[in-house]
């Protein structure tokens, strides 16, 4: 009997072995955001009693260039390492010198109207990046309605369970802050400030709204497109703050991945794939077959309908098979394509010093 046993034992780890290395190419479902049409709902009542747990604002911190000259950004960290296009009518000054201090700016029309900020040495007041949640609910009421008016229209942010888990939203005095949460490490991974105008752009959550809704300019397409260059960058960037946070290592830009990932995120975002569940998108595996990249690991992560960079990679961070493939300590290499609201992430382990010498 005990010998039957250990033959088991055998078979099973030879069958685990065999599956691993006969499949090393891990590609994982994709996920959708809140950032979907429906989400709009026009209310006919007169009237929609604004949220009574306004918080004071930040006296300091990151938050207080919100509505400040961008000068004053120029000012205390110098000038940004770029400046992005957004769908949002702002233009993101990125400040990339360290990952540490990762840090978006929302400039439009010369005022800072957004801070995303991920690099856990930047202040995030009254908040701390790496915060528990369990910290972070002491002196945060969690809402899962939170209203607010514009001249005399009224709009309600509607935050859905998985929200409130992982996409808190905090409204202070003309100024909200998104709080981002790893919910396995239970801690604030990145905090978003924001006006309410840009927020109200942005529809992170569905809406319940009486009267005029505020909406950003349909983008042309060169601006999609540099939009999407964007978003490319910035995800490979966010995603190395979270890798080195973890314990892994930083990755890089691997150009013949990166048109992989783009050619499949056209290809989701062309033929409906969220809709059209019946159409097959060719697999990363059959992708990395047909090229001349050397690997021995490789995963694949997608997304569609997160309105930025940022969101897609929470999104990913608080996905088990996501963020397992995210996070993943052997892989070195990454290329990230965007096409509109449809995101894809190529990772691979690649031996760089073998390539080198053969």
């Amino acid at each position: 009997m005990k010998n039957l046993f250990r033959i088991l034992i055998v078979i099973t780890i030879v069958l685990v072995v065999f599956i691993y290395f006969d499949n090393p190419v891990q590609e994982n479902e994709l996920i959708t955001g809140s950032n979907n049409s429906g989400q709009l709902i026009p209310q006919e009542y007169p009237e929609i009693p604004e949220t009574a747990n306004i918080f004071d604002r930040p006296q300091e911190g990151i938050s207080t260039l919100i509505g400040e000259p961008a000068q004053k950004i120029v000012d205390l960290l110098g000038k940004p390492s770029r400046i992005e296009a957004s769908i949002f009518d702002y233009d993101w000054w990125v400040y990339n010198d360290s990952l540490s201090t990762y840090t978006l700016f929302g400039v439009a029309d010369g005022l800072v109207t957004q801070v995303f900020a991920i690099g856990n040495e930047v202040e995030v007041n009254p908040y701390k990046i790496g915060q528990s949640l369990t910290d972070i609910y002491r002196f945060t009421i969690v809402e899962s309605e939170i209203t607010m008016s514009i001249d005399s229209n009224t709009y309600t942010f509607s935050l859905t369970e998985e929200d409130i888990n992982n996409r808190i939203l905090v409204p202070f005095d003309d100024l909200f802050a998104i709080l981002y949460i790893d919910m396995e490490d239970h801690q604030l991974e990145a905090v978003r400030f924001s006006d309410a105008k840009t927020l109200l752009k942005q529809k992170p959550y569905d809406i319940l709204y009486n009267g005029t809704m505020i909406e950003a300019e349909t983008p042309a397409s060169s601006l999609q497109a540099a939009v999407d260059r964007a978003n490319e960058r910035q995800i490979v960037e966010i995603t190395n703050v979270f890798r080195l946070r973890h314990g892994s290592q930083v990755l890089v830009s691997n150009f013949s991945l990166q048109q992989i990932a783009r050619t499949h995120s056209e290809e989701m975002a062309k033929n409906n794939i969220v809709v059209n569940e019946k159409f097959e998108v060719p697999k990363f595996s059959d992708k990395l077959k047909e090229s001349s990249i050397q690997f021995t690991r490789a995963g694949g992560n997608t997304a569609a309908f997160y309105f930025d960079a940022g969101e897609a990679v929470n999104g990913w961070l608080n996905s088990k098979d996501h963020r397992a493939t995210l996070l993943d300590e052997a892989y070195n290499q990454t290329g990230v394509g965007v096409y509109g609201n449809y995101y894809t992430q190529n990772l691979i382990e690649q031996n760089i010093i073998k390539e080198k010498n053969q």
